[in-house]
């Protein structure tokens, strides 16, 4: 009878213990939700990817497509050259801001979304200086990722 007594009190403490468990899974998983938006979240809409991509630096390098194809317009050479950036040289981006604040160097940022939705660019515009630098995004196997740089600047 004491056994049977023990084992009763046992699993109602085990099955109290996984209810505390999974309450505190539930609590915590329900938290990541509002906190950091999910996979199809990120990726269903550009601005809540764009916003992720600038706030959380190891998700940047994990969207970002390298090599990383970066073009630009050599004035000395009058002409457009090509370059690969590996990992370990990519600097953290962050565009979460539209203008510069700036005296020198302003410009503006816009977003321009494919109408099929799997492709975006990012425009920084100089205003009256020559920037004009677009970051190229495309959708791979359902997620955004950085695939280019093209930098115009004069």
């Amino acid at each position: 009878m004491a056994s049977l007594c023990f084992v009763t009190l046992l699993t109602a403490c085990d099955n109290s213990l996984i209810s505390s468990r999974n309450s505190a899974i539930r609590q915590r998983d329900e938290t990541q939700t509002h906190t950091n938006p999910t996979k199809s979240a990120v990726d269903n809409s550009f601005n809540v990817f764009i916003e992720k991509f600038s706030s959380d630096s190891v998700f940047q390098l994990s969207r970002t497509k390298f090599p990383l194809k970066v073009k630009w317009y050599d004035l000395d050479n009058h002409n457009d050259s090509i370059i690969y950036i590996d990992r370990s040289k990519f600097e953290i981006m962050d565009f979460r801001k539209k203008k510069s604040t700036g005296h020198h160097d302003q410009w503006e940022q816009n977003i321009q979304i494919g109408k099929d939705n799997a492709s975006a660019t990012i425009e920084i515009r100089g205003i009256e200086n020559g920037i004009m630098v677009d970051y190229l995004f495309e959708t791979i196997n359902g997620a955004w990722m950085l695939i280019e740089i093209d930098d115009s600047s004069t």
